[in-house]
């Protein structure tokens, strides 16, 4: 694969052209990290709606009918169900990791195996997340597939 950069003033906005002879996953990956340098996601914090970019995301835990988003900075609460966020986060790689917990896996520190075939996740907010056995397959072919990119 090559690539190429053109840094001119006279370019109104970035643009991004892929030409290739067919479709791969790695662009299919590629796409997908691109997309979501440009993607946000509103959400209430306060009772107010505020937009939040998704590469900030750390991870998203459902208590008692109210999804939390976690950031480095910030915690915001939603209505919504995990499941929604869980289809809104897919293409960016996000990844249920047991019935409340949906991360963003670039935010993992270290991935520790426990008894009865669970993973102690480690994020990089010190946080640590549990992958239960029902969503231990997904998670490992997460990784299996070629890794993240860094987004």
């Amino acid at each position: 694969m090559r690539w190429k950069l053109d840094i001119n003033e006279k370019h109104e906005q970035t643009q991004v052209t892929i030409q290739a002879p067919t479709q791969t996953e790695n662009i299919s990956r590629l796409t997908s990290f691109i997309d979501q340098l440009s993607h946000t996601l509103s959400v209430k914090s306060n009772d107010a709606e505020e937009t939040i970019d998704i590469r900030n995301i750390i991870y998203l835990e459902n208590i008692e009918r109210t999804t939390f988003l976690y950031t480095s900075a910030e915690m915001y609460e939603d209505r919504r169900p995990l499941y929604e966020f869980e289809r809104m986060l897919q293409p960016f790689q996000f990844i249920r990791i047991n019935k409340q917990t949906l991360i963003n896996p670039r935010f993992i520190q270290s991935v520790k195996a426990l008894f009865n075939s669970r993973y102690e996740l480690l994020m990089t907010s010190d946080e640590k997340l549990i992958v239960t056995r029902h969503y231990r397959k997904d998670f490992k072919e997460l990784f299996e597939k070629g890794g993240l990119y860094d987004a």
